[in-house]
């Protein structure tokens, strides 16, 4: 995991687990917690399809903010976490490069009829993949990726780097790189994002309910999340 730098509270440090779609994010999160609580907060972040193993072989988190209702719908059902709440609503947008293959792809038939885009998307363990699969099928429609990588973050890594053409990724994630191509999908898949406190962890409830003001609403909105 990797962690996003540390605010200016005093004491001891408070970590929220976080999937990685929340990154660019979590510098303005951090310190509105920090100003509302009076706690020294740090987001560590990952693909949220892990964070069940990492809760119960003792990840020292207070609370969970999840990009997906089903994923912490399992920590829910392993009693790992208090009832937890929605906090913002995402969905799922085709990224390309700005190459002749790249712009050919219009679509997601054409993304899926391509045979020349290097395709990558998401692991179907991660939300973010298990989002793109539900997409796919509710469209009919079969793609062969290239490789399926551990969260959105490392799947939108490879177009930037220029080791794949395109991408299925979240709307939020494109729309801090606008030298990729953003291209829309008709009737995409909606990803709701859910925050829960960690059973016996201190400041953990405290953390959910900030991140359900009005202040944490506002910072999500101009992110480009909607409300759940």
């Amino acid at each position: 995991m990797c962690f996003a730098g540390c605010g200016g509270s005093s004491g001891s440090v408070v970590d929220v687990l976080a999937a990685s779609s929340y990154t660019d994010v979590a510098d303005e999160l951090e310190t509105l917690l920090e100003d509302d609580l009076g706690i020294n907060v740090r987001f560590s972040f990952g693909s949220s399809g892990a964070f069940l193993e990492q809760l119960n072989q003792g990840a020292p988190a207070a609370a969970v903010i999840t990009a997906d209702d089903k994923t912490m719908r399992r920590l829910e059902s392993a009693k790992l976490v208090d009832a937890s709440i929605a906090i913002n609503r995402n969905d799922l947008i085709i990224v390309t490069s700005d190459s002749d293959v790249g712009r050919a792809i219009n679509s997601l038939v054409d993304l899926a009829a391509s045979d020349d885009a290097v395709t990558v998307v998401c692991a179907d363990s991660a939300p973010c993949g298990a989002a793109t699969d539900q997409l796919l099928k509710q469209a009919g429609l079969t793609l062969s990726p290239a490789s399926r990588e551990p969260n959105v973050r490392a799947t939108l890594t490879k177009v930037i780097l220029g080791e794949a053409d395109a991408a299925i990724v979240y709307g939020t994630d494109a729309r801090v790189h606008p030298d990729l191509r953003s291209v829309e999908i008709v009737d995409t898949v909606d990803v709701i994002g859910r925050a829960a406190a960690v059973k016996g962890k201190t400041h953990g409830s405290d953390i959910v309910e900030s991140l359900r003001s009005a202040a944490a609403m506002q910072i999500l909105a101009d992110a480009g999340f909607s409300a759940p």
